[in-house]
């Protein structure tokens, strides 16, 4: 499985990912909940939908950029972003974050990474006339 790997692809695809992901974060971290729960802003959903947004290109690019295992390679794209990601919130918090919710988000970025995959790879098979019409 290391030799689907396209690592130029990926780094690209995890690129795209910080670059969007990043300024919605940031945006999540200043107006989430409050310490005592309460007076969350609703802007929070819409920079979470920037995150989802931004796991979906990660996928799309990487998926563009590689030949071989476009899925593989818009999954581990994502989810690479969100390690960098996880790993600076994680430093600045403290230590401060659930292992469990952190893994949960692994597997969901990877999982929406390969959608933007096969948004990505639905353009370059009937361009480069290898799939078949469906209708």
């Amino acid at each position: 499985m290391n030799d689907a790997l396209n690592a130029p692809a990926v780094l690209r695809g995890s690129l795209a990912t910080l670059v969007i992901a990043t300024p919605a974060v940031l945006i999540i971290r200043a107006l989430g909940d409050t310490a005592d729960g309460t007076d969350q802003s609703n802007w929070v959903y819409l920079a979470f939908v920037f995150v989802v947004l931004a796991y979906i290109a990660g996928g799309w690019v990487a998926a563009r950029r590689s030949s071989e295992a476009p899925f593989v390679n818009g999954a581990a794209a994502p989810a690479a972003g969100f390690v960098i990601v996880q790993a600076i919130a994680w430093i600045a918090s403290g230590g401060g974050i659930s292992v469990v919710a952190a893994v949960f988000n692994l597997l969901l970025a990877a999982t929406i990474g390969v959608v933007g995959a096969g948004l990505g790879g639905m353009r370059g098979t009937l361009v480069d006339g290898g799939g078949e019409p469906t209708g």
